[in-house]
Order: C-alpha cells, then structure tokens, then sequence
C-alpha cells in the first residue's frame, strides 16, 4: 500500500512539472510577434535610420540677387531650348556666371534643362536632330561652366501613346549617356502625381536612365482646381492622393536612394463663394509675401488661420476689401519637416526646395 502511494505520488509531481513548463511554454510563444511576409515586397526597403542626407535649391533665373542658405547641391533653373535650339544670346544662358558667382564656395552645381512648354517639348520630341543639338549644347554649357550635372525638367500633358513614351525615353537615354561620357551627373524631374493622374512616362525606365529622380511634390492643387493643399501628406480618402501614397507608388520602380523629393515654399489664393468653391484661378504666392499678409499681422476682415492636420499644410481663409472672400493653401517649413520625417522612415533622404527667394 505504501508503495502505491508512492508512486502515485511521483506521479502527481511529475504531471505537476510537466504542466507548469507547458504552460510557461505555451505563455512564452504566445507573447512573441507573428512574422507575417510583406504584401508587397519592394527591392527598395532600407532597414535601420537613414545616416546621410542630402538638400539643393533651385535658384530660377530671375532670383540670382542673393541665394541663401547652406545647402549642398545648387541648381540653376534654367536654360531653355526651342525648336532650333538652345539660343546662347538668351539672357538665362548670359546669366550663368552671375549664377555661379552667388553660390557659396565648395558647393556643387547642376543645370537644369526647363522644357515646360508641352507644344514645344512634342515638336522636340519628333526630330532627332533637333534633340542632338539640344543635348550637345546643353552638356558643353555644363561642362564649359563647371556644372556637376545636368537636371532635366520636361513637362509634359498627354495621353500616354507608346510613340510619345518611346520618344521620352529616348530621348532622356541620350541626355545621361552623353552627359556621362563628359563625367556629369544626370538627373530628371517627375510630377508628384505621376501616377495618379495621366501621365505620359515611362517611371522605371525614366530612372534606370538618370542618377536621380526628382519628384515635384507640388501643385497637386491646381490654380484652375478648387482649393487645396500643396501636397497633402496623408488624407488620401479627402484629397484623392497624398504624399504617402506617392512615396508607396515611385518606390515601387524606383530605389530609394534614387529618389529626392522637391518641395515648393509658395501657395495659391482663390476666390471662392460662400461654399467656398472656386470662382476664378488661383494667384501664386510665395511664402514670404504668405508671411507678410497674413501670418505676421492679417488685415483682412475674417481673417482664419487653419493648420490641417491631414496634409500638415495651412490654410488661411479671409475676406478683401471688396467683401470677395478667399481661400490660401501653402507649404511651410513645418509642414516640410513633417514630410521629411516621413519620407526618411521609407528611405527617402534627398530633398530640394524651389525655389530661391521664396522663403
């Protein structure tokens, strides 16, 4: 009999062991994280925080007075073709070395290419000889000038034929190899909305030619449009698109070291009616004229001063003098510094500010 006890006994203590380390077990295992394999994997993901970062501003032609600031890369905007050409009489080509003499000393430069001109860029486009002038001008200025590269700026409406896309490329594949082959860099500017409205480019191949890929994170709000933000940073349910989205749709064709983002330091004013819809187009304004009308000191009868959330931008509503009421969408530092924030956390590290004298 006391052996029986005994065992069971043991028995007991045994299944007593075996439980609480099957339950310390089972408690273990359920507090670890689940690793769930990404929906989407991207080639361009960067684990960890970003240790470099790298800033330019664009200085137009018509702000060469002072350029401010301390930033790495300098960029002359610009040199502009026609369809026989780049005309070296052009006061913007004549302005270069007033360009370069502003620029604080040690710092890079880039030329920009301004093809904004939709009309313009099409007739380019379609002859050859006329896009090897342009580009064997444009790569002696840069290197007759000590530029360290060339930006092109083409902007471009149209629907997206294979015939024009083709063309683009082309075209942007001959600007980088002859740009290389004087040891310059080559770098193309994009519309942040690229992919949320028609767009005649081809991104993946766009960046596969160039050094760098330079989204325009601005004018998502049209002066013709209804009053908006800038760019939104989130919102995308409200605004249709927003910054973040665009940074999920470049970086699935483009590398993240490849891509830096321009933010623009102005804003538009609309009239608006009582809904406050727009009534006529809005009027650009920089930041500092923003600064000088209405944050320092607004004058104007029912002067709001709104900072949404959303798309961390500011809006300022008010009424003239001729009892018209308005509405001012505009980027400012802050907001810029919360979507750099942003972008650094999806790898994003290079950023531009258009433009010079504007803030």
């Amino acid at each position: 009999m006391k052996r029986f006890v005994a065992i069971l006994l043991i028995i007991l203590v045994t299944a007593f062991i075996l439980l609480r380390v099957i339950r310390a077990k089972v408690g273990h295992d359920l507090s670890q994280p689940i690793a769930q394999p990404p929906l989407s994997p991207s080639p361009t993901l960067v684990i960890g925080p970003l240790t470099q970062t790298q800033t330019s501003l664009f200085v137009p032609s018509w702000a060469l007075d002072s350029v401010s600031g301390n930033y790495d890369q300098y960029i002359y905007f610009g040199v502009s073709p026609t369809q026989d050409g780049i005309n070296e009489d052009d006061s913007t080509v004549k302005d270069i070395p007033t360009f370069l003499s502003a620029v604080p000393q040690g710092k890079q430069t880039l030329l920009a290419l301004e093809m904004v001109d939709s009309d313009t860029n099409g007739a380019i486009l379609q002859n050859k000889s006329v896009q090897q002038k342009i580009i064997s001008q444009t790569v002696s200025l840069a290197k007759t000038n000590g530029f360290s590269g060339i930006v092109l700026d083409l902007e471009m409406s149209g629907l997206p034929f294979d015939s024009l896309v083709n063309e683009i490329n082309g075209f942007t594949k001959s600007l980088d190899t002859q740009s290389k082959a004087q040891h310059l860099s080559f770098d193309v500017t994009l519309y942040g909305d690229t992919f949320y409205r028609v767009r005649p480019f081809d991104v993946k191949t766009m960046a596969a030619n160039a050094d760098k890929v330079m989204i325009m994170a601005y004018d998502f709000s049209k002066t013709r449009s209804g009053p908006g933000p800038n760019f939104p940073l989130s919102g995308q349910n409200v605004y249709g698109y927003d910054l973040s989205k665009m940074a999920d749709d470049f970086l699935q064709v483009v590398p993240n070291q490849k891509i830096e983002v321009i933010f623009g330091l102005f804003g538009y004013d609309w009239p608006v009616d009582n809904g406050g819809n727009a009534i006529g187009e809005g009027q650009p304004l920089t930041d500092l004229q923003i600064q000088n009308k209405f944050l320092s000191q607004c004058s104007f009868k029912d002067c709001q001063i709104i900072h949404d959330p959303l798309s961390a931008e500011t809006e300022v509503k008010y009424t003239d003098t001729n009892n018209q009421k308005h509405i001012v969408w505009f980027e400012d530092m802050q907001s810029v510094n919360m979507k750099e924030q942003y972008l650094r956390k999806r790898g994003i590290g290079s950023f531009s500010f258009w433009a010079n004298s504007y803030f």
